[in-house]
């Protein structure tokens, strides 16, 4: 009959029976009984036809056999040991995370977002792939990233979304406009105004649109002047060239040097819901319940204008 193969439990017997030549250390190493380590070897030795091992009451010694298959053994068992540590990183926030975001959230939200990281999830290595919802979507759908920050919902069936946090949109003009600063205005307002939108594609355009929508603008989105991020945008505001809906987070950083006025509308005012978006299909539910429980606190530490929320 020829030699079977052998279990890995078999393996780190005999391995730690040759790091101590002694059964009960060995035993006491691997965390198991004398006897069941007794057993493993027995069983080892029976699987590859060859004694590994010479016992006697005073010393055990390693056969040739055995020192010959030592360094084999011994590789085996770090083999296996690796694989199992390479599995951590899926346990609980650690190791490499891809991590998709859109432009009017990235650089209003990452930075607060890693300082809580840094803390809360040293071992996580974050990977930001900075994108439309529409590619980050599809990302998600190949596998290409992890997670994504969205905004909600995405409309996408195999999708679960955590919600994070709501904002309000305001409204910025220039510096000089009558409405800079006024505060309670109506939506109806907009109908008057040259509104500039991003690009399509940027989910924030399709929520400006929905809003102006609603206050009765009817030809918006077909104004000539568009751009590919809000720093353009509100750079084109400041010079008197229109008016723009901004993310209440956005604020703090595109008014920062720029001459803009912020309007705030009448309650209840628009906005939008930001949240973490991930495959239905993924074994990390409850890692990534976390992770969006630390991008809650997050906003609250760094007292971002938005209100955190919870719940799937």
């Amino acid at each position: 009959m020829s030699p079977q193969s052998p279990t890995v439990a078999q393996l780190r017997a005999f391995v730690a029976i040759a790091q101590t030549l002694h059964f009960g250390e060995a035993a006491a190493i691997i965390g198991i009984s004398q006897p069941t380590l007794s057993q493993a070897l027995v069983s080892l030795e029976t699987n590859l036809q060859v004694q590994l091992v010479e016992r006697n009451p005073r010393q055990v010694l390693l056969t040739p056999a055995g020192e010959s298959l030592l360094p084999l053994a011994r590789r085996a068992v770090e083999a296996v040991d690796a694989v199992a540590e390479a599995a951590i990183p899926a346990r609980w926030l650690s190791g490499r995370l891809r991590i998709g975001i859109i432009p009017t959230i990235a650089p209003y939200l990452l930075p607060a977002v890693f300082r809580t990281l840094r803390k809360e999830a040293p071992d996580l290595q974050p990977e930001v792939h900075e994108d439309q919802t529409g590619r980050l979507v599809e990302a998600l759908r190949h596998g290409d990233i992890d997670v994504a920050l969205l905004a909600l919902p995405t409309g996408e069936p195999n999708l679960v979304e955590i919600p994070v946090y709501d904002e309000d949109f305001v409204l910025a003009v220039a510096a000089d406009d009558p409405l800079a600063d006024a505060e309670g205005v109506d939506l109806a307002r907009l109908t008057n105004m040259r509104l500039l939108l991003l690009d399509e594609g940027h989910c924030l355009r399709d929520q400006a649109l929905d809003v102006c929508m609603q206050a009765g603008l009817a030809d918006a989105g077909s104004d000539p002047a568009r751009a590919s991020s809000l720093g353009t945008i509100v750079q084109l505001v400041s010079a008197g060239h229109g008016a723009t809906l901004l993310p209440e987070t956005a604020v703090r950083v595109e008014a920062r040097g720029a001459a803009l006025g912020i309007a705030r509308f009448t309650s209840p005012a628009p906005g939008r819901r930001v949240g973490l978006v991930f495959r239905n299909t993924s074994s990390r539910l409850e890692e990534y319940q976390d992770l969006a429980e630390i991008l809650r606190r997050a906003v609250d530490k760094a007292k971002l204008p938005a209100r955190t929320v919870g719940g799937l």
